[in-house]
C-alpha cells in the first residue's frame, strides 16, 4: 500500500479530511480531531519509543507557575504502519506568522512578552523525566561520562565535527583555533544554576492569541536539555527573524531588550551559546551543508565579536 492510500485509510479511521489540516513541522503533519485534540501523523524522522519518551516527559512536567500551556500526548498509535499521536490541542497562532503584521511598537511589546515567556521556563520542574542532561541523548554517547552540562555540549560537538570539519575548514576562518578555544572553555565546567532548556525556542514554536498574549510553547525535543537557561535565551534571540526576512532589525532590537532586562553581563554567554549552537547544528537540515541554515551558522562562527568575549 502506498503512502497516499495509507493516509486515506488513516483519515477514514479518525473521520478527518484535508480540511482539518492545521500545519506541519519537520516530523509530522497536524490535523484537528475536535476542539480539544489534534492528530499528528509522523514521517520517518520519529518512532514510537521516541514519542513515548516525549509523552513521559510532558506528563512529568510541573508547570503550575507558567502563564501558558505546554503540550500533552494522550495516545501513541501505529495505524497501518503509520505512527500517529493524539495530543492536546493548544490554542493560538504561531508568533512567526504574526510578526510581519505588527507595528514597530507592537513588535517591541511582543518581544518583551517573548522574553518573559522564555524566562518563565526557569520555574518549570521535571528533570526526573530526563536521563542525564538531554531528553534525547545520541545513542553514540554514554551519559555515564557526563557529570556536568558542559560535558554534554563538549561531547556533542566532538561527535559532530567529523561530519562538519571538511566544510568548516573551507568556510570558517581559523576553524581549528576557534574549536580549540570552545573546547577549552567547556572543559572548565558549567558552574551556574540548572533549569529545563526547550532547545528550539523561536517564534514558530510560540503560540499567541488575538491580544498578542503568549498562550503556549510547543515542540520540545531534539535539543531539550537540563542546563543554563541562557542557552534558550540565546536561541530565542538569534532565531527571531534569523534570515532578516522582515527587514525590521528584530534581532538587534531584541538583544537590547535582553541586555536591558538581564544586564550587560549576559552578553558574553549569549554569544558563546550562539557559537555552540552553530557548531552543533550546522548540518541539521542538509548533511552536505548546502542550505541556508549551514550558511547562517558559518556567518555566526565568522563573527569575531562573538569570539572576543570567550
Amino acid at each position: 500500500m502506498n503512502k497516499d492510500a495509507m493516509k486515506s485509510n488513516l483519515f477514514d479511521r479518525f473521520s478527518i479530511s484535508g480540511a482539518d489540516f492545521l500545519g506541519a513541522g519537520m516530523e509530522a503533519e497536524v490535523y484537528a480531531l475536535d476542539d480539544e485534540r489534534v492528530l499528528k501523523v509522523y514521517n520517518d524522522l520519529s518512532d514510537a519509543p521516541r514519542q513515548e519518551r516525549l509523552r513521559k516527559f510532558y506528563a512529568g512536567l510541573k508547570a503550575d507557575q507558567l502563564s501558558y500551556e505546554l503540550p500533552y500526548i494522550h495516545e501513541i498509535l501505529v495505524e497501518n504502519g503509520m505512527l500517529v499521536t493524539i495530543e492536546k490541542r493548544m490554542q493560538g497562532s504561531d508568533l512567526q506568522s504574526k510578526l510581519a503584521g505588527m507595528t514597530h511598537d507592537e513588535q517591541t511589546n511582543m518581544m518583551k512578552k517573548y522574553l518573559q515567556a522564555n524566562l518563565e521556563l526557569q520555574s518549570l520542574q521535571g528533570k526526573s523525566t530526563m536521563e542525564g542532561f538531554q531528553l534525547f541523548l545520541d545513542h553514540r554517547m554514554s551519559s555515564g561520562r557526563m557529570d556536568n552540562w558542559y560535558d554534554l555540549l563538549s561531547e556533542t560537538i566532538k561527535l559532530k565535527q567529523p561530519e562538519l570539519k571538511p566544510y568548516f575548514e573551507r568556510d570558517v576562518r581559523d576553524y581549528e583555533g576557534k574549536l580549540a578555544l570552545t573546547m577549552e572553555r567547556l572543559a572548565s565546567g558549567y558552574q551556574g544554576d540548572y533549569s529545563i532548556i526547550h532547545g528550539d525556542f523561536y517564534p514558530g514554536n510560540i503560540l499567541i492569541n488575538e491580544k498578542n498574549e503568549v498562550t503556549g510553547l510547543i515542540d520540545f525535543g531534539m535539543l531539550t536539555m537540563y542546563g543554563d537557561y541562557l542557552f534558550d535565551v540565546a536561541i530565542g534571540w538569534v532565531c527571531l527573524d534569523m534570515y532578516n526576512q522582515l527587514n525590521a532589525s528584530l534581532p538587534e532590537r531584541y538583544l537590547d531588550i535582553i541586555v536591558s532586562t538581564l544586564g550587560e553581563g549576559v552578553r558574553k554567554d549569549l554569544y558563546f551559546y550562539v557559537l555552540i549552537y552553530s557548531l552543533m547544528t550546522a548540518n541539521l537540515y542538509s548533511p552536505t551543508c548546502e542550505d541556508g541554515h549551514y550558511r547562517w551558522c558559518v556567518e555566526n562562527l565568522n563573527r569575531e565579536e562573538y569570539w572576543e568575549v570567550i
